[in-house]
């Protein structure tokens, strides 16, 4: 219940056309494809599309190339430049080669004239399903750029790896008798195939070897040990500066303390990786910062009581979720206001709130108490789970979440929506998103609140915002004389055109009509 989803191999679709029934039956078709599909979402136009996005990934989109506002084209556009590791094929009952040429620019896989034959569309959707197969192989695989290695570090923490398959091929061309190792992330923004061969262009050179794993975007460096305890810093501010000005990439670093050349200089690579690791976690703490050293673990500062840990398991086993989340919030509000709290103490306590979690969560479950502790660390473990976050906002929300999920009456689910539609009622005409609406009102995960609005409502947020949008137009139509184009101001659409077509889909009829009948 508790684990980060991993991605699987099952297909991610969504399908934009702003016809229903052909959008309709392009869903039924694709469900009827011999392939493993997660979801297959719909979407009435490029708009729609590109909130499906925000909200939850996918491998593919459909799209018909003549839709209203944003055209698939467009969407093309778009996700070339947003959302690159998502395929596009574009149908269209025009076999124009002007648009296929164009579509072809944006990386569009396939262009497919309407009506649609299955065999080709099962070609096409294959087609990207075996691209995206052999990506995620070579990404998790090996492969050389130049003489900077992708390696696969994932099982280092756990002291399960194949040493000499994982440090070996930077260790062993490594001839200096001390160094150090430093793991280097995006601070912010994800990385193509090209930001990555430019990044390591910049760090490599005659004392460097440099590596990089992408499933936590992580460039792993070993540095010779040269001018002194300072030298890394400097080494880096440099480099962290060049980065910037060639790449537009923040960069943070974290540096292993200084270890000599053993004999088993794997094992040591892997203990001074944990080092690194530790270090770049401070980040969470020290977000201000891009540099972080290794310092030996400090004596802990106590969080989180053991009062506070009983008074939590009550909480959560009476379902009194908003008291459990204001518990955990008062734990990082102590993290803020506390300059001498070391990420061990922060880490202590949130195993403390992870024992209380799965010793509630295992109770209801019917499951042995006494395998709690020991799961605990397994949903959350300090050196791994850590690093996934980059800000202490992101972990805020995920403990929130994991808080928020323990509850099984429904009535706190329906509550959440109970207030989120008073919500949309007085702020329709705003440009809202269940991002934002996640993330600063609800303080829980955006796919989450996406779930549970559907789920108590029958509608995707989306579309239940268009049509209360429209209602809100239809009465202001009725009931004033304001001109069409501030009518669409008032219920948040700042294109009056677009506003019409949405009017008209919704109605049947254009705005002016609907005012005359």
């Amino acid at each position: 219940m508790f684990h980060r989803k991993i991605e699987g191999r099952e297909m991610r679709i969504i399908v934009a056309d702003d016809e229903f029934f052909a959008r309709k039956a392009l869903v039924k078709r694709i469900e009827e494809l011999t392939i493993e599909i997660e979801f297959c979402k719909e979407a009435e136009n490029g708009r729609e599309v590109l909130e499906l996005l925000e909200e939850e990934r996918a491998d593919l989109v459909v799209t018909d190339i003549r839709m209203p506002d944003m055209d698939g084209l467009e969407v093309a556009r778009q996700l070339w430049e947003k959302f690159p590791e998502t395929s596009v094929i574009i149908e269209s009952g025009y076999a124009d080669f002007d648009y296929a040429a164009t579509a072809i620019r944006y990386g569009v896989k396939d262009y497919l004239t309407k009506p649609v034959k299955k065999e080709e569309l099962e070609k096409a959707v294959k087609r990207v399903e075996e691209e995206q197969k052999k990506l995620r192989q070579k990404i998790e695989k090996q492969l050389a750029i130049r003489r900077g290695e992708f390696m696969d570090f994932s099982h280092i923490l756990e002291n399960e790896v194949t040493a000499e398959e994982i440090l070996g091929n930077l260790f062993q061309k490594t001839a200096a008798d001390s160094w150090y190792l430093a793991t280097v992330q995006s601070r912010k923004q994800q990385l193509d195939k090209e930001k990555i061969q430019n990044i390591l262009e910049i760090f490599r050179g005659e004392d460097i070897r440099a590596g990089y794993f992408c499933p936590k975007q992580e460039f792993i460096l070993v540095l010779k040990a040269d001018g002194g305890k300072e030298f890394p810093e400097i080494f880096f501010r440099k480099k962290l500066v060049s980065c910037w000005n060639k790449t537009g990439v923040e960069l943070q670093v974290g540096i292993s303390q200084c270890h000599e050349k053993t004999e088993n200089g794997v094992k040591e690579g892997a203990s001074a990786y944990r080092e690194a690791v530790y270090a770049i976690n401070q980040r969470l703490l020290q977000p201000e910062q891009q540099i972080y050293r290794y310092e030996a673990e400090v004596n802990v500062v106590q969080l989180f009581s053991q009062a506070e840990e009983i008074e939590l398991e009550r909480c959560l086993t009476e379902n009194r979720t908003e008291d459990a989340i204001n518990m955990a919030r008062k734990l990082f509000q102590q993290c803020e206001n506390r300059e001498e709290i070391s990420i061990y103490s922060l880490f202590t306590s949130l195993i403390q709130i992870m024992n209380v979690i799965n010793k509630v969560y295992t109770i209801r479950k019917g499951q042995e108490s006494e395998e709690t502790d020991k799961s605990s660390y397994l949903l959350f473990n300090f050196k791994t789970d850590l690093y996934a976050f980059h800000s202490m906002e992101e972990l805020q929300r995920y403990i929130f979440d994991l808080i928020s999920d323990m509850s099984e009456e429904e009535g706190q689910k329906a509550s959440i929506i109970e207030d989120l539609l008073k919500y949309l009622e007085w702020n329709y005409q705003h440009d809202i998103t269940v991002n934002e609406l996640a993330a600063h009102k609800y303080f829980v995960n955006p796919s989450y609140l996406s779930r549970l609005f559907k789920a108590e409502t029958g509608k995707t947020f989306s579309k239940y915002l268009t049509e209360l949008r429209m209602q809100k137009a239809a009465e202001l139509l009725k009931e004033s004389g304001l001109k069409i184009s501030d009518v669409a101001l008032c219920v948040g659409y700042n294109d009056v055109s677009y506003f019409i077509q949405t009017f008209k889909k919704y109605y049947l009829m254009t705005p002016e009509q609907y005012r005359n009948q």
